[in-house]
């Protein structure tokens, strides 16, 4: 490749970021007793409820069953339950009676995970049955699930990956061939400063923090963080994290960039973050807030993770990586019923690369 066409190519790479649409992550909808939705592409998942009337209720519940397919040719399948193993080292499944799987229990974030072919015959099962069992090797009961809204839920899939009427399709099965969706994924370009450590020492932060929006919301113990994001030339960066209330389980934090330049008589300056898509935490037109932030100081990525109650199985996490100028969404998942459902569905996801230091000469 000549000097000429790197360069060019670089510098379409550099304005196809700056020029990202903003991220529309993916809608879930709900069908009796499952939850479905699907990613920007098109890869989806569908997961079961403790049923709202009737059936098994908490007492016999022990986590959802998941049923995830990738959109692409290469056509992922896996189905997965969340449980408690207790010790147990196999399992046997039923569905309306009738044995439909079985095999072995590990330890892990899975305890059971049914992938390819297999998976596709258990799902088909799933679809037309009402209630599923999963019992241990001797026929002790380790869970049982509603599969109500199950169908619907998978005709959901069909359709949003181009299967319906397909011999590829779970329930809305026809003979016309099958095209994958042609979807890219965005690539984000990151330029990250050189490394340095100087950030706001406390009692900047404490100013900050009792002229912000969040004097009124501050009590008990709080904690502000602040985290270097570098250096370029006579310039330093960090990203603050001002607390901003807490309840039981959801710890609030405003966040803020500060800059400091060499010799500058105002010492350092605070801007709030920009995010191309603002956390749901806080919502769209407002300044961003981060629900029980983390912050990953190596890929300088950061995360949000807000909980709908405290058992965990509803509510919205985020995680964004910084790009040199702005905080740019990574992934998003999301639940929205509050019904037992641990495993929350990916509705949004980009990729991103480190800009190299030849792109930054090539400038």
């Amino acid at each position: 490749m000549s000097p000429v066409s790197f360069i060019a190519g670089i510098i379409a790479a550099i304005a196809a970021t700056a020029t990202l649409p903003v991220p529309q992550p993916g809608e879930l909808h709900t069908f009796k007793d499952w939850t479905v939705g699907c990613d920007n592409g098109s890869n989806c998942e569908a997961v079961s409820l403790v049923p709202d009337e009737g059936g098994a209720g908490y007492d016999d519940w022990d986590g959802p069953i998941s049923v995830v397919r990738t959109a692409g040719s290469d056509d992922i399948f896996k189905i997965r339950l969340l449980f408690g193993t207790k010790e147990i080292d196999r399992y046997k499944m039923f569905i309306d009676g009738q044995l439909v799987d079985t095999g072995p229990i590990v330890q892990g974030d899975y305890p059971i995970e049914i992938v390819g072919e297999d998976a596709k015959k258990v799902a088909q099962a799933i679809s037309r049955g009402s209630r599923l069992i999963l019992q241990g090797p001797a026929g002790e009961n380790l869970t049982q699930i509603s599969l109500a809204g199950s169908s619907a839920a998978f005709r959901y899939i069909d359709q949003k990956q181009n299967r319906a009427g397909t011999e590829t399709a779970l329930v809305a099965k026809g003979s016309r061939d099958f095209h994958p969706p042609s979807i890219e994924v965005p690539m984000i370009i990151v330029d990250q400063w050189k490394t340095a450590t100087l950030v706001p020492d406390a009692s900047t932060l404490v100013a900050l923090a009792e002229g912000s929006k969040c004097k009124d919301d501050r009590y008990g113990l709080v904690e502000d963080q602040a985290y270097p994001l570098g250096q370029r030339g006579d310039r330093f960066r960090a990203l603050v994290l001002i607390s901003c209330g807490s309840g039981a389980y959801n710890f609030s934090s405003a966040p803020y960039i500060a800059e400091y330049r060499k010799d500058s008589p105002d010492g350092w300056t605070f801007t709030p973050a920009k995010f191309d898509r603002q956390p749901r935490w806080g919502g769209e037109g407002t300044e961003p807030l981060l629900v029980n932030a983390g912050w990953d100081d190596h890929d300088q990525t950061l995360s949000s993770f807000g909980k709908g109650r405290g058992l965990g199985d509803c509510g919205s996490a985020e995680n964004y990586v910084w790009d040199g100028e702005m905080f740019r969404m990574i992934d998003a998942s999301a639940m929205d019923e509050c019904r037992g459902a641990y495993q929350w569905i990916t509705i949004w996801r980009a990729q991103y690369r480190k800009r190299e230091p030849t792109e930054a000469k090539a400038e």
